[in-house]
């Protein structure tokens, strides 16, 4: 239970980081990009653990929860990128926001509600 926490706060604060950086000005995003990189390797190795026990009951929907998480975070990525080039907007920021609660939603239809619902 202690790394399902572990995991859903990481996830909460890397969407709350990720919104900041986002919004703020090119000069002050690079703090945020930097937190949100130490957020992802928070997240991957709780989400390494948790693979394990969820592997055993839902295979297919591990796969896709890892898949969608990658695919965020390579987002976050571009999205960050993006926005230090100049060429990012508000529609990233929204898809970044849509793309964490996705992944949110999958991860705690995983977790079989845990733990808010247990």
């Amino acid at each position: 239970m202690l790394w399902l926490w572990v995991h859903l706060i990481t996830w909460i604060l890397l969407t709350i980081v990720v919104v900041v950086g986002l919004n703020v000005a090119v000069e002050k995003m690079v703090p945020w990009a930097m937190t949100a990189r130490v957020l992802y390797l928070v997240a991957i190795i709780s989400g390494v653990i948790l693979l394990w026990n969820t592997w055993q009951y839902n295979p297919v929907l591990s796969t896709i929860k890892v898949i969608l998480a990658l695919g965020l975070i390579a987002f976050i990525e571009i999205a960050f990128g993006r926005k230090q080039s100049g060429k990012g907007n508000r529609t990233m920021i929204w898809w970044a926001l849509g793309f964490c609660v996705l992944v949110g939603v999958v991860g705690l239809f995983l977790s079989q509600g845990r733990p808010f619902l247990h």
